[in-house]
């Protein structure tokens, strides 16, 4: 694990919770790091698809590392199953390109996400980004 500590870092930063589709969202931007995760869910359990989607804005940063962005978003899930007896699966992540890093934000982000789900809070209504 690193040695970010989200529960830390990211006390009272405002995360925006949006249904696009089939797909969850959870976005938060902090003036220099900005992070977006859409997951969709299912009952599989099998590796999920990841996404890479394009760069927005003019920013660049070093790239994330999907691996780890990946295995974050399922422990980030899983610890949320285990604390609400719950057994949500992610069958497809994406990210944006061009977002920032630790990787490990990500986890803290599907965590809140499944919370949010599970209590029953509103996910505002996006466009759909599906084809």
């Amino acid at each position: 694990m690193s040695a970010f500590d989200p529960k830390r870092t990211l006390r009272g930063s405002l995360m925006h919770f949006v249904r696009l589709g089939e797909f969850l969202a959870v976005s938060r931007i902090t003036g220099p790091t900005h992070n977006l995760l859409q997951i969709r869910l299912d009952g599989t359990g099998s590796r999920p698809i990841c996404e890479r989607l394009p760069a927005a804005g003019g920013c660049s940063h070093k790239p994330l590392d999907e691996d780890a962005l990946v295995r974050y978003v399922l422990e980030g899930v899983a610890e949320a199953n285990g604390e609400l007896g719950t057994a949500y699966s992610v069958a497809h992540i994406r990210y944006v390109e061009n977002d920032t890093p630790p990787e490990v934000v990500y986890g803290f982000m599907a965590k809140r996400l499944i919370e949010r789900l599970h209590s029953g809070s509103e996910f505002v209504p996006g466009l759909s980004t599906e084809s």
